[in-house]
């Protein structure tokens, strides 16, 4: 944080995350030295806020017949925004238009499982994930192709 002068009896802490506990100390320094910290202040919650960060690595991994399986890396607690976090699974066959939505309510998902008899083996299909929390969508990955399993 910048250095704030002697005189002062507040400061305001900036771009610090939503939905995230916080605990602050002061330390005061001057040309002999610097101070213990004070002691922690009582522990504040942000206030909780739509999504902001994408799971990352998106990727398709093997499965059986007839399966599209889409992966990706969960979003840590701390970049989750608030209650309620989820993803939204989309996919579509490469090339068309529209995409199938599916929920994965649970925030530790961490793949997605789509089953279709019609799919045949090594079809490709543009895949993106978003996240979700209580207070609204947040925003998809980048689309990644993956190929059904063989």
């Amino acid at each position: 944080p910048d250095l704030i002068s002697g005189d002062m009896e507040s400061a305001m802490a900036v771009e610090l995350n939503p939905w995230v506990e916080y605990e602050f100390r002061v330390v005061a320094t001057n040309k002999i030295g610097t101070g213990d910290p004070s002691a922690p202040s009582r522990v504040i919650r942000t206030n909780e806020a739509v999504p902001k960060t994408p799971p990352a690595n998106v990727s398709g991994r093997s499965g059986r017949r007839h399966e599209l399986v889409i992966a990706w890396e969960p979003v840590s607690e701390e970049f989750q925004s608030g209650e309620g976090f989820g993803y939204i699974v989309a996919f579509r066959p490469n090339g068309t238009r529209g995409w199938k939505e599916k929920m994965v309510t649970s925030s530790d998902a961490s793949k997605f499982i789509y089953r279709d008899e019609s799919v045949p083996p090594l079809t490709p299909f543009e895949v993106k994930v978003g996240v979700y929390n209580n207070k609204g969508d947040g925003p998809f990955s980048p689309i990644v192709v993956i190929c059904s399993a063989e």
